[in-house]
Protein backbone atom coordinates (compact mmCIF):
# COMPACT_ATOMS: atom_id res chain seq x y z
CA UNK A 1 0.00 0.00 0.00
CA UNK A 2 1.30 3.64 -0.93
CA UNK A 3 0.65 6.58 1.69
CA UNK A 4 1.39 9.92 1.75
CA UNK A 5 2.82 11.51 4.62
CA UNK A 6 2.88 14.79 5.77
CA UNK A 7 4.88 15.90 9.26
CA UNK A 8 4.93 19.62 10.52
CA UNK A 9 8.05 19.91 13.42
CA UNK A 10 8.25 21.99 16.40
CA UNK A 11 9.59 24.73 14.62
CA UNK A 12 6.64 25.09 11.88
CA UNK A 13 8.40 23.12 8.82
CA UNK A 14 6.59 20.89 6.97
CA UNK A 15 8.24 17.52 5.22
CA UNK A 16 6.31 15.42 3.04
CA UNK A 17 6.56 12.32 1.24
CA UNK A 18 5.53 9.04 -0.01
CA UNK A 19 6.30 5.66 0.91
CA UNK A 20 4.85 2.04 0.62
CA UNK A 21 3.34 0.15 3.51
CA UNK A 22 3.77 -3.39 4.00
CA UNK A 23 1.71 -5.58 6.63
CA UNK A 24 3.65 -5.72 9.95
CA UNK A 25 5.52 -8.42 10.12
CA UNK A 26 5.66 -9.09 7.02
CA UNK A 27 8.58 -7.28 4.22
CA UNK A 28 7.34 -6.64 0.75
CA UNK A 29 4.64 -9.68 1.11
CA UNK A 30 7.71 -12.40 2.64
CA UNK A 31 7.53 -13.96 6.11
CA UNK A 32 10.03 -12.21 8.29
CA UNK A 33 11.15 -13.48 12.03
CA UNK A 34 9.82 -11.95 14.93
CA UNK A 35 12.13 -9.70 16.44
CA UNK A 36 11.68 -8.81 20.03
CA UNK A 37 10.57 -4.99 20.23
CA UNK A 38 13.52 -2.65 21.60
CA UNK A 39 13.13 -1.07 25.05
CA UNK A 40 11.79 2.46 24.39
CA UNK A 41 14.67 4.91 24.51
CA UNK A 42 15.09 6.66 27.65
CA UNK A 43 13.98 10.60 27.99
CA UNK A 44 16.34 12.54 27.17
CA UNK A 45 17.67 15.40 29.32
CA UNK A 46 15.89 18.53 29.75
CA UNK A 47 17.24 21.11 27.31
CA UNK A 48 16.80 24.94 27.10
CA UNK A 49 14.48 24.50 25.07
CA UNK A 50 11.43 23.37 27.12
CA UNK A 51 12.65 26.04 29.64
CA UNK A 52 14.45 23.89 32.62
CA UNK A 53 17.81 24.91 33.12
CA UNK A 54 19.91 24.00 35.42
CA UNK A 55 21.46 27.39 37.11
CA UNK A 56 23.16 25.07 39.86
CA UNK A 57 25.48 23.88 37.61
CA UNK A 58 29.37 24.98 37.81
CA UNK A 59 29.87 27.52 35.30
CA UNK A 60 32.31 25.65 33.51
CA UNK A 61 29.62 22.95 33.25
CA UNK A 62 26.71 25.04 32.25
CA UNK A 63 28.85 27.23 29.72
CA UNK A 64 29.98 23.77 28.20
CA UNK A 65 26.63 22.53 27.77
CA UNK A 66 24.50 25.74 26.77
CA UNK A 67 26.79 28.35 25.82
CA UNK A 68 27.08 27.28 21.63
CA UNK A 69 26.74 29.64 18.45
CA UNK A 70 27.86 33.29 18.32
CA UNK A 71 29.67 35.41 20.51
CA UNK A 72 26.65 37.58 21.36
CA UNK A 73 24.48 34.20 22.18
CA UNK A 74 27.66 33.30 24.17
CA UNK A 75 27.31 36.57 25.80
CA UNK A 76 23.61 36.22 27.09
CA UNK A 77 24.17 32.80 28.42
CA UNK A 78 27.25 33.98 30.58
CA UNK A 79 25.08 36.62 31.82
CA UNK A 80 22.14 34.47 32.43
CA UNK A 81 24.62 32.06 34.75
CA UNK A 82 26.11 35.15 36.41
CA UNK A 83 22.24 36.46 37.30
CA UNK A 84 20.78 32.73 37.61
CA UNK A 85 18.70 33.53 35.31
CA UNK A 86 16.75 36.61 36.80
CA UNK A 87 16.14 39.12 34.25
CA UNK A 88 16.92 42.92 36.19
CA UNK A 89 20.29 42.15 38.46
CA UNK A 90 22.95 44.21 37.11
CA UNK A 91 26.08 43.30 36.33
CA UNK A 92 29.24 45.24 35.75
CA UNK A 93 31.37 44.93 32.49
CA UNK A 94 34.50 44.66 34.40
CA UNK A 95 32.96 41.03 36.37
CA UNK A 96 31.45 39.49 32.94
CA UNK A 97 35.06 40.14 31.16
CA UNK A 98 37.10 38.61 34.09
CA UNK A 99 34.36 35.73 33.56
CA UNK A 100 34.85 35.42 30.08
CA UNK A 101 38.74 35.31 30.42
CA UNK A 102 38.10 32.43 32.80
CA UNK A 103 36.38 30.70 30.66
CA UNK A 104 38.12 31.58 27.14
CA UNK A 105 38.63 27.97 26.28
CA UNK A 106 34.91 27.85 26.23
CA UNK A 107 34.04 31.31 24.89
CA UNK A 108 36.88 32.07 22.24
CA UNK A 109 39.35 34.72 22.31
CA UNK A 110 38.86 37.48 24.42
CA UNK A 111 35.38 39.42 25.38
CA UNK A 112 34.62 42.40 22.60
CA UNK A 113 31.96 44.86 23.87
CA UNK A 114 30.30 44.25 20.31
CA UNK A 115 29.48 41.17 22.32
CA UNK A 116 26.81 43.13 24.33
CA UNK A 117 25.89 45.42 21.62
CA UNK A 118 24.86 42.78 19.29
CA UNK A 119 22.77 41.00 22.23
CA UNK A 120 21.50 43.90 22.74
CA UNK A 121 19.81 43.93 19.38
CA UNK A 122 18.66 40.68 19.48
CA UNK A 123 16.97 41.16 22.68
CA UNK A 124 18.79 39.26 24.98
CA UNK A 125 20.10 41.85 26.80
CA UNK A 126 19.80 45.35 28.30
CA UNK A 127 22.44 48.11 29.60
CA UNK A 128 21.06 49.84 32.60
CA UNK A 129 23.52 52.11 32.54
CA UNK A 130 27.49 52.24 30.68
CA UNK A 131 29.49 49.41 31.52
CA UNK A 132 26.44 47.78 32.89
CA UNK A 133 24.30 44.87 31.91
CA UNK A 134 20.86 43.01 32.85
CA UNK A 135 19.40 39.88 31.01
CA UNK A 136 15.83 40.44 29.38
CA UNK A 137 13.35 38.29 29.49
CA UNK A 138 14.15 36.82 25.86
CA UNK A 139 17.78 35.40 26.71
CA UNK A 140 16.52 32.34 26.50
CA UNK A 141 16.63 32.87 22.19
CA UNK A 142 20.36 32.79 22.50
CA UNK A 143 20.47 29.05 23.16
CA UNK A 144 19.22 28.19 19.93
Amino acid sequence: MRVQVTVTDDGGKTFEGEVDLAPAGTRRGAARRARPTPAPAPAPPSTAADGKLDFGLPRRAFLKKHARGSGPAKFAVLLAHMTGGKTGVQVKREAVAAEWKRNRGLLGGNFRGMYATRAKGEGWTDSAGRGTFVLRADWRGALK
